[in-house]
């Protein structure tokens, strides 16, 4: 078991190979979310991805923790990444040399010239992230790519009761919602595999006329089976007039809900579909313990700007009520 000496007193590391004791471990950091489950883990294995679940120790208490990816590149050899990661404990002082001991034996494990971190801390939190470069760590500039976690997020807060969360939405998206049912528009949560495919079958149908990755049906299929043993994952399906129009699917875990995936099709262009889809799958995030909601990038620029050709995904994200978050790693 490597040993790193902290601050005040000494961290030690070993991998945790059990999921029960796992998924305990990262619920206890308030920052913990989907990608830091055992469950994440074995989806990215199942996409070629080695996975490392590393936790560092001090005093019999678990002060920090990553769940790592390690992959061969053709070519440059194995990088590691922990998505949105280390976890550490924000009250500790020794809060970073346990990170640094987390990727130094992420390193020696899994043989790679590069590990990547991507923290939960914003860019704005100085005094966070420039411990870290003390350490060794090196800020990258590049907002998202294929394999890292994007750093403009998109972040709503579901505190509160359901009046809170309307109110922090616009004026327009409150009254989409309103005035949904007139326009014939319904929304069911549903779990189970059928409605996943159904998903599927929007996205393989808009992929036929833009350039659009689809996931395979056994991704789907491998998705749901890890995330709904505890009941983490639901697709909310949104219909007008009893014909569909559209589809979105996430997953909780800890107190942070994930969207994943959401499309609408013509048929919801003059009905709020969307905004209820959303809506729904809040609702049911929220009442399964969710705190906050992550939606994924803003797909702009920093900062967002009216120009930008994606500007409308985020004034979307933005009048639900979301708010723009810059990670610095």
């Amino acid at each position: 078991m490597p040993v790193v000496r902290g601050t005040e007193i000494a961290a030690r590391v070993r991998a945790v190979e059990r999921r029960d004791e796992w998924n305990a471990l990262v619920r206890e950091f308030r920052a913990c979310d989907a990608r830091h489950s055992w469950e994440w883990g074995e989806l990215r294995s199942w996409q070629g991805w080695t996975p490392l679940r590393l936790a560092a120790f001090a005093g019999g208490e678990c002060v920090a923790a990553a769940a790592v990816l390690a992959r061969r590149v053709p070519g440059l050899g194995v990088v590691a990444y922990a998505p949105r990661g280390p976890l550490v404990d924000p009250e500790r002082n020794d809060m970073w040399d346990a990170a640094a001991a987390l990727a130094d034996v992420a390193r020696e494990r899994t043989g790679a010239f590069v590990v990547r971190a991507s923290p939960a801390v914003l860019v704005e939190d100085a005094v966070s992230w420039t411990p870290l470069e003390a350490r060794g760590f090196r800020r990258l500039g590049d907002l998202w790519s294929l394999w890292n976690t994007p750093r403009n997020v998109m972040r709503l807060s579901l505190e509160g009761d359901e009046r809170d969360l309307l109110a922090r939405m616009t004026g327009k998206r409150r009254q989409h919602l309103s005035t949904a049912a007139k326009k014939g528009v319904t929304v069911d949560v549903a779990r189970g595999v059928a409605p996943l495919q159904t998903l599927r079958g929007l996205l393989h149908e808009r992929a036929g006329r833009e350039p659009l990755p689809v996931p395979s049906e056994a991704y789907f299929e491998t998705l749901h089976g890890l995330f709904d043993r505890d009941e983490g994952i639901a697709t909310a399906l949104g219909r007008v007039n009893g014909q569909l129009a559209g589809a979105l699917v996430g997953v909780r875990f800890g107190g942070t809900a994930h969207l994943l995936y959401a499309i609408t099709t013509s048929a919801a262009r003059s009905a709020p579909v969307g905004d209820l889809m959303h809506w729904e799958w809040i609702r049911w995030a929220r009442a399964a313990g969710s705190r906050v909601l992550d939606l994924g990038s803003s797909c702009t620029g920093i900062p967002p700007s009216p120009t930008h050709p994606n500007y409308g995904i985020y004034r979307f994200k933005t009048e639900l009520g979301a708010k723009f978050c810059l990670y610095a790693g």
